[in-house]
């Protein structure tokens, strides 16, 4: 498809300018008239060769020429289902020709009118364009992006060391890929986008750390396997050993980190790794540059809490009654009997009990091992920073910042941080209620006769109440606040009525309270923020029933609730698209 504007004294020179323009016949030839030649003017118009499916439906398009007497420019229209002329395209070709004295109204008339030839601009030799490149940079500088604009016939190519001066004109001073400007010049896909520069994106530092030479996480509190599916609650692993000038833990510190950069070189901050400090610690050495904590003495170590204790045992031969009277020791405690009803035993360290516990209070900064089980009666308690392992609990209460294992647990109340392992020769949660942030692991939930027995993962209860308790709070600090305002407005009010040294007195207190408030306010706010989101994100964990589920029991796990009106054997129950599903059990009774 060709096209040409001409201008004769009459359509057939017209004509036979065309044919021997084109060099073709009249019969391949179509003439559409601009003007058609009356009034003694000469007649102007196209002519188009090509196919008819071409002529018929072709785009409008342009053309310039440099001729002897000036630059002219040609526009001719769209025909049938062509596209009409883009006055953005033209003025592109026309910006690239550097035409100089440019007629820009010339132009716009042109474009107007849609069709014909019009000088615009005096005569001048003509420049042929080559390759060009066009950049454009976001907002954000993360990346950069380049378009290939095609050359005239005959212009040049552009070379990489062309393209890689004009991307850094255009402002890029960071991230320049040659090799996918090499690509995009290559490639010839001309007005294509091709990202040509990113960021380097700032690298964090990294936070500090600390190397722990004794276990942490290995005292778990769980009964030795002795084969057969069955437990020693005798032999626990409980306690590490250390002896004086022991080294355990070491500190390393965070880095800085390196800063990053857009591509137009504006600096991007990298975060500073966060440091951290040595844990606490009781009967322990820290370094003058604290990089080392070292034990103090021989005994044994524990972590709890973020702090680190190296203590010795407290040991009492018999039972804890009425000539031993209630015990509170810095330190481990091991009792050989039992722990009578009423009495409260309390450790920093660990609790071992070699007998049972009756309805008496038990409470550990760690772990807490109960050889015997406990008679609650409603009334025992036994709360552990550690794990708990107890044969049975019947009508008590359990709460262990770590696991809870248990042989049997009959109407109790049990809370674990980490999981609840019910294992041994019955491994049963018979009624009461069981909450674990981890997992809950049974060979039997609920009983025939369908008491009531409510599980728990994900989450342990005590972080909802602490929720509840954290919303009373922050009603009691905007009550306070009232009565605050309430004595500012007094105070301004009464300044003149009330000796200096009263209303000072008055306002320091008002100002420091308001200043504890706010403070406690935006702390409970987060505290809010953080505990709402483990509660809905808490869905990772499953119940593992290696037996029997029975009708009565009630599974939560997130936002989500199983109620069993039938018997289930040998399922896991799990949290998938905001409800607890079922399907076979994924652990194997001969593991626990």
């Amino acid at each position: 498809m060709e096209v040409k504007f001409f201008s004769a004294e009459s359509r057939e020179a017209a004509e036979a300018m065309a044919e021997a323009h084109f060099k073709c016949d009249r019969k391949d030839l179509v003439l559409e008239d601009v003007n058609g030649g009356e009034d003694g003017k000469p007649w102007e118009g196209f002519a188009m060769t090509g196919t008819p499916s071409q002529i018929n439906n072709t785009d409008a398009g342009f053309a310039t020429y440099f001729e002897a007497d000036g630059v002219y420019l040609e526009i001719f229209p769209e025909r049938g289902a062509g596209n009409e002329l883009e006055a953005a395209v033209l003025s592109k070709h026309l910006s690239r020709k550097n035409i100089s004295g440019l007629n820009t109204s010339a132009v716009q008339s042109l474009i107007m009118e849609r069709r014909g030839r019009a000088k615009i601009a005096s005569a001048q030799q003509e420049s042929i364009y080559g390759e060009d490149l066009v950049v454009d940079i976001p907002k954000d500088e993360m990346t950069a992006r380049a378009w290939l604009l095609s050359p005239e016939p005959g212009g040049p190519l552009m070379e990489l060391d062309a393209a890689v001066k004009k991307v850094r004109e255009a402002g890029i001073t960071n991230g320049i890929d040659e090799q996918a400007l090499t690509r995009l010049l290559e490639a010839k896909d001309y007005g294509e986008p091709f990202v040509i520069a990113e960021a380097t994106p700032p690298k964090d530092g990294s936070d500090g750390k600390l190397i722990f030479h004794f276990s942490t996480d290995g005292r778990t509190g769980r009964p030795r396997e002795i084969g057969g599916g069955r437990v020693d609650y005798r032999s626990l692993d409980l306690y590490e050993p250390v002896v004086e000038n022991q080294l355990l833990v070491t500190r390393t510190p965070a880095t800085e980190g390196v800063p990053g950069a857009t591509v137009t070189g504006r600096a991007l901050k990298q975060k500073p790794g966060k440091e951290i400090n040595l844990p606490k610690g009781k009967n322990v050495d820290v370094n003058e540059e604290r990089t080392e904590i070292r034990a103090k003495c021989s005994g044994m170590v524990e972590f709890l809490n973020n702090s680190i204790n190296v203590s010795s045992v407290y040991k009492i031969n018999g039972d804890c009654d009425l000539s031993v009277g209630n015990i509170d020791f810095d330190g481990s405690v091991h009792i050989s009997g039992n722990v009578r009803s009423g009495h409260v035993v309390k450790a920093s360290g660990g609790i071992t009990i070699g007998g049972a516990v009756e309805a008496a209070t038990v409470i550990a900064g760690g772990n807490i091992e109960i050889k015997g089980g406990m008679q609650g009666a409603d009334k025992g308690r036994i709360e552990s920073g550690g794990s708990i392992s107890i044969l049975f609990i019947e009508r008590g209460t359990a709460v262990a910042d770590g696991s809870i294992n248990v042989d049997v647990s009959i109407h109790s109340n049990l809370e674990a941080g980490g999981s609840i392992i019910a294992s041994g020769r019955r491994g049963a949660i018979i009624g009461g209620q069981a909450g674990a942030a981890g997992d809950i692991v049974a060979n039997f939930l609920g009983a025939i006769s369908q008491p009531l027995t409510y599980i728990e993962v994900g989450v342990t209860p005590r972080k909802r109440v602490r929720i509840q308790n954290l919303e009373k709070e922050i009603e009691r600090i905007k009550n306070e606040t009232v009565k605050l305002d309430q004595l500012d407005v007094y105070l301004k009010n009464g300044k003149e009525k009330l000796d200096p040294e009263t209303w000072d007195k008055l306002f320091r207190s008002g100002a420091e309270n308001r200043r504890v408030n706010e403070q406690s306010l935006e702390e409970y706010k987060t505290e809010i923020e953080d505990l709402k989101y483990e509660l809905e994100h808490a869905t990772e964990s499953k119940v593992h029933v290696l037996e029997t589920a029975f009708d009565g029991t009630k599974i939560t796990i997130g936002n989500g609730i199983y109620k069993i009106n039938t018997e289930i054997q040998f399922a896991t129950f799990r949290y998938k698209d905001a409800e607890v599903i079922y399907g076979p059990c994924e652990r194997s009774k001969a593991k626990e």
